[in-house]
C-alpha cells in the first residue's frame, strides 16, 4: 500500500524510523532508505529516483528525523490520498504563497499545522487550524512528510534542475500539486520533528529560484481571499520574514536598515514597531551562540 522514502546520512536513524513506521502504519509497506552519505545527491535527486521505483501506489516522502505518533496512521491516511481532488498531504502548511519572500508560511496566521517540533531542547506541539475538520486545505506544505499518490508524483515529479540542493523542493512540490489538485494538513494523524530546519544563504537562493519560478502564480490561495485581506497579509507578511531571518541569524539576508524602510513604509502597524526590540533580542542570541561556539 505504502511506499516510504527517506534520504539517510544516518543508518541508525534510518533504522530507527523503519521500526517506527513497522509499529504504527497497520498496514503493508516497503521502505526505501536511500544512503547518501557518499553521494551526496539533491533531495529532488533522491526522491525521484526512489519513486519510480517504488512497488506501491501511495508515496511517503519522510525526513529521517520524524515519527509517527498515531496508531493505524496508514489505513487513516489511505481514503484522503485516494480521492482524485487530493493532491499532496502533509502536516504543516499555509493556505497563501504570496508573491513576496515567504517560507512556507506567511505571517503565522496562514498556518495549518498538526504536528510536534522540537526546538531548543523542548517539545513544541502545534496545533493549529479549524478545530472541526480533519484536512485543511493548503497550497504550500513542509517537507517533513509529504504524502501523495504515485499519479500525482508522476504529473510533476520533483525538479532537480532547478533545486538541485536541499532546500524549496518541497514548496515548489506542494505549489505544483495544487496547480491540478488540493492539497490538505492533516489533522488525524500526529507527528514529530526532532530537527529544526537550516536557514542558510543556500536556503535564501533557492527561495529566490521558486519566487522566479512560480511568479506568474503567485499569489496562491487555498480559500478566498479578497484583495484587502491579501494586502494585509502582505504587509504582515514582510515584517514576518524580517524577524524570522533575524531568528535564525540570518542578518546578512534582512537586516536592520530593512527593519527600518518596513517602519517608515508601515508606522500603523504593530509588526513594525516590535521589530525594535526583536533586532536587539535575536543579534545578542547570535552573539552570545557565537562566544560559546569559539570558547569550545
Amino acid at each position: 500500500m505504502y511506499t516510504i522514502i527517506c534520504c539517510s546520512v544516518d543508518p541508525e536513524a534510518a533504522a530507527a524510523l523503519e521500526r517506527n513506521v513497522a509499529r504504527t502504519i497497520g498496514v503493508p509497506f516497503e521502505f526505501i532508505a536511500f544512503d547518501n552519505r557518499s553521494r551526496g545527491w539533491g533531495l529532488c535527486k533522491v526522491y525521484n529516483e526512489c519513486a519510480a521505483r517504488a512497488r506501491y501506489d501511495l508515496l511517503c516522502f519522510i525526513h529521517e528525523d520524524v515519527r509517527f505518533l498515531t496508531e493505524g496512521w496508514g489505513g487513516k491516511l489511505a481514503p484522503q490520498l485516494r480521492a482524485p481532488e487530493t493532491g499532496v498531504v502533509g502536516f504543516a502548511g499555509s493556505v497563501l504563497k504570496l508573491r513576496r519572500m515567504t517560507g512556507w508560511d506567511t505571517c503565522g496566521r496562514d498556518v495549518r499545522a498538526n504536528y510536534v517540533q522540537h526546538m531548543r531542547g523542548r517539545r513544541h506541539p502545534r496545533r493549529i487550524g479549524p478545530p472541526d475538520a480533519d484536512y485543511s486545505p493548503v497550497v504550500t506544505l513542509d517537507g517533513l512528510c509529504l504524502l501523495t499518490r504515485r499519479e500525482v508524483w508522476r504529473q510533476s515529479p520533483f525538479d532537480e534542475r532547478t533545486f538541485p540542493g536541499f532546500h524549496c523542493y518541497d514548496l515548489d512540490f506542494s505549489l505544483a500539486a495544487a496547480v491540478r489538485h488540493t492539497n490538505y494538513v492533516c489533522r488525524t494523524v500526529l507527528v514529530e520533528h526532532f530537527s529544526e530546519g537550516s536557514f542558510s544563504r543556500a536556503w535564501v537562493e533557492g527561495m529566490e529560484a521558486l519566487h522566479t519560478k512560480w511568479a506568474s502564480h503567485l499569489p496562491m490561495c487555498a480559500e478566498p481571499l479578497t484583495e484587502a485581506e491579501l494586502a494585509r497579509y502582505d504587509r504582515l507578511g514582510e515584517g514576518y520574514f524580517i524577524r524570522f531571518m533575524w531568528q535564525k541569524g540570518c542578518f546578512d539576508v534582512r537586516g536592520f536598515r530593512d527593519a527600518m524602510r518596513y517602519l517608515v513604509r508601515r508606522p500603523e502597524t504593530g509588526m513594525a514597531w516590535s521589530l525594535l526590540p526583536k533586532y536587539v533580542k535575536y543579534k545578542l542570541r547570535t552573539l552570545l551562540r557565537k562566544c560559546r561556539s569559539d570558547k569550545r
